[in-house]
């Protein structure tokens, strides 16, 4: 019996051909790509300009407001040490924090449950399209929540607010201008990258930070929208502060090759630091989770009272970190200094991010890599170096362990040369920030914004 071939007509062949060429391209690649129309195009671009400016102008009135807390903070507490007695004067700062790290949490878990932590998982699951986008209650919830958990000391940072309130920012104007910006999705990536350009003065890092850890994808549209928020941004940021780096590093010349050995030690040392970070926050939110039956706030003025406590026997120690790196640079501590600091900042850590309180991991990493560094460089002084500057290794160190953490290792190494303009530092950054990643990932231990992404998605899911 022979075979019966059936031959197409032309007119089934070419609508065939175009069926498969639609079905080869994927509703992701059709959105990756730029708008054909010009006038589409601009009105993204524009649209992306306005998101970013806005976001520059909540971040730069939220970093402006944390930075009038510190220094109040630390002017109370200097006031308290020189005239009320140290045997009831403690007290004092553990009330203030307990009834601020209260506040913060009554309000987020009140009004806005989603503004718990750092609020970057659930931009990354929005983005995704794992959980819709929230309401824009956010936006205050966050700002107000966010400075009372971080300005009352809370080791917690202030990009993770800054970054959920910029994709809060694009996601209202992508629903105001549906007709002109039709993936609405692009400006609420846009508005995530300007805010955490804005927290760190760091517009590249910021939009590479989108494309590593947000899309996990290289999109045309997103960069492109992105990068032009993040100068927006940035440019608001600059004209309130200057065009200065966050860290003012005494200028550093570049490492020999016979160096590199040092660095890729301190890489594995900082891959360490990473897992135990990683698996000491997953273990704190599990047993903050089983208190889920306290009342609302709890949680969060028991953080408090650790956090007053430690305020006022070491008034830097507390806090996003951000001066704690600063010294951590430019001088070299006592070993034993050092590592307390670790421990005690590793444990405010926790405590802070386990309770619930708006605020985000990165500036709490950059303390915990910048003391890990000055660590180092104390070793390499005792063993034959003599003495020498710890800013290179606490520098290199930061964006190792960043990158341990996170498993972003561009969005780290870029984000230190911006926040420091240590460009002779590139090529130990890299080498560490290879062995930072592969540590964790030899011990099968998940990128932290995953692990709180999947944790996020599943507690909404279950509620």
């Amino acid at each position: 019996m022979g075979e019966h071939i059936i031959q197409p007509d032309s007119k089934s062949t070419a609508a065939g051909s175009v069926s498969a060429v639609n079905a080869l391209q994927s509703p992701v690649e059709r959105e990756d790509r730029l708008p054909e129309q010009p006038v589409q195009w601009l009105g993204l671009m524009v649209a992306a300009a306005g998101v970013g400016a806005a976001a520059g102008l909540v971040g730069t009135a939220f970093r402006w407001i944390l930075l009038w807390a510190y220094k109040g903070r630390l002017e109370i507490l200097h006031y308290l040490h020189g005239h009320v007695s140290p045997i009831w004067g403690w007290i004092i700062p553990m009330v203030v924090c307990s009834a601020a790290g209260a506040l913060a949490l009554w309000l987020t878990q009140r009004f806005a449950p989603h503004t718990a932590g750092s609020g970057i998982p659930r931009v990354e699951s929005v983005l995704r399209a794992h959980l819709r986008p929230a309401a824009g209650l956010i936006l205050p919830i966050k700002f107000i929540g966010g400075v009372l958990a971080i300005g009352s000391g809370m080791a917690l940072g202030r990009e993770g607010p800054t970054v959920q309130m910029g994709g809060t920012i694009g996601k209202v104007v992508g629903d105001t201008l549906r007709k002109m910006v039709p993936e609405p999705w692009t400006l609420i990536a846009a508005g995530a990258g300007a805010g955490l350009s804005v927290a760190f003065n760091a517009p590249l890092a910021a939009a590479l930070f989108v494309m590593e850890e947000l899309l996990h994808r290289f999109s045309t549209r997103v960069f492109s929208a992105t990068l032009i928020a993040c100068i927006s941004s940035t440019l608001v940021f600059r004209a309130f502060f200057g065009n200065v780096t966050e860290f003012r590093v005494i200028p550093i010349g570049f490492v020999s090759a016979a160096m590199l050995p040092e660095y890729l030690l301190l890489g594995i040392a900082a891959g360490f630091l990473g897992v135990t970070f990683n698996v000491g926050l997953l273990q704190t939110l599990k047993w903050f989770d089983r208190a889920r039956t306290w009342p609302r706030g709890s949680k969060g003025a028991l953080a408090g009272l650790a956090v007053g406590l430690t305020a006022w026997f070491a008034p830097r120690a507390v806090g996003g970190g951000e001066e704690l790196a600063r010294l951590a640079i430019d001088q070299q501590f006592l070993w034993q200094i050092a590592l307390g600091l670790i421990l005690t900042r590793l444990l405010l850590t926790m405590a802070s991010y386990g309770c619930g309180a708006p605020g985000g991991i990165f500036a709490p990493l950059l303390a915990l890599g910048a003391l890990l560094g000055n660590v180092f460089a104390i070793g390499a002084s005792h063993i034959g170096h003599g003495a020498i500057a710890p800013s290179p290794y606490a520098i290199v160190a930061m964006a190792a362990l960043f990158t341990a953490v996170v498993r972003s290792p561009l969005t780290g190494v870029v984000l230190l040369l911006e926040m420091t303009g240590a460009w002779a530092l590139i090529l130990p950054m890299m080498a560490a920030s290879l062995t930072a990643f592969i540590v964790p990932e030899l011990m099968g231990n998940p990128p932290i914004y995953d692990s709180l992404r999947r944790r996020d998605e599943a507690l909404e899911r279950s509620g």
